[in-house]
């Protein structure tokens, strides 16, 4: 979690994210293997656009987290 700077985020979704972050490490294999095997250009295109789109939902994941701790910090004055 430490790579995309989830420490901050609520417990109980902290497990979910670990076992998501579980799932993906095997595509990283599928991902190596086609690479390997010389897959079809369009194929590894698209599991690159796979790989980046996980990319930034970990980042959208990290934002909404802050922002519904300034929204609970808010509530509380």
């Amino acid at each position: 979690m430490g790579r995309y700077q989830l420490e901050d985020i609520d417990e109980k979704d902290l497990v979910v994210l670990q076992r998501i972050a579980n799932d993906l490490v095997g595509n990283q294999f599928i991902k190596a293997g086609m690479a390997l095997s010389f897959a079809r250009a369009e194929e590894q295109a698209k599991v690159t656009y796979l790989s980046a789109l996980t990319e930034q939902n970990w980042i959208i994941i990290r934002q909404l987290s802050r922002l519904n701790k300034n929204i609970e910090k808010l509530l509380e004055k």
